[in-house]
């Protein structure tokens, strides 16, 4: 029993029926297409917490010139910028461990830059508060980010 499948293309939102052989050449032009022009400028990373393990697979195009509008000196600056990375990929993990009053507080004082008088106002405690709180969570932290 063979198989009638009719296959079609959209061009400007118009369907159009062609062979299978022409659908799969445009399906397969398009794939390329893409890689091309973003997958392959992407960078990826892996992350395995299990053996808490952080792996970047760089972006298979990659200019020097834009390498050094980072700020890249080579080979020192590379494992600053690696590091750089895998610091911020554990944090955020750690930080989604946080309960959100706990997350609350330290993005505001923190990633908001708020002092801890301005957040002990707002939601009306005192900054001895605050300040003892933020401990807390950085032990907290500490002890996720181990």
């Amino acid at each position: 029993m063979s198989e009638n499948k009719e296959y079609y293309i959209y061009i400007n939102g118009a369907p159009y029926a062609v062979s299978r052989e022409i659908y799969e050449y445009i399906t397969k032009s398009d794939r390329q297409i893409k890689y091309a022009e973003e997958d392959r400028k992407q960078e990826r990373y892996f992350i395995d917490c299990e053996n808490e393990r952080i792996s970047v697979k760089p972006s298979r195009e990659d200019s020097l010139d834009r390498l050094m509008e980072l700020g890249m000196d080579f080979p020192d600056k590379t494992i600053d910028l690696y590091e750089s990375v895998t610091q911020k990929i554990m944090l955020e993990q750690a930080l989604s461990k946080l309960d959100d009053e706990e997350r609350n507080l330290i993005i505001q004082l923190f990633y908001f830059d708020r002092t801890e008088r301005e957040v002990a106002v707002e939601i009306g405690v005192s900054q001895v508060y605050v300040h003892k709180l933020k401990e807390k969570i950085l032990c907290k932290l500490y002890e996720l980010l181990k």
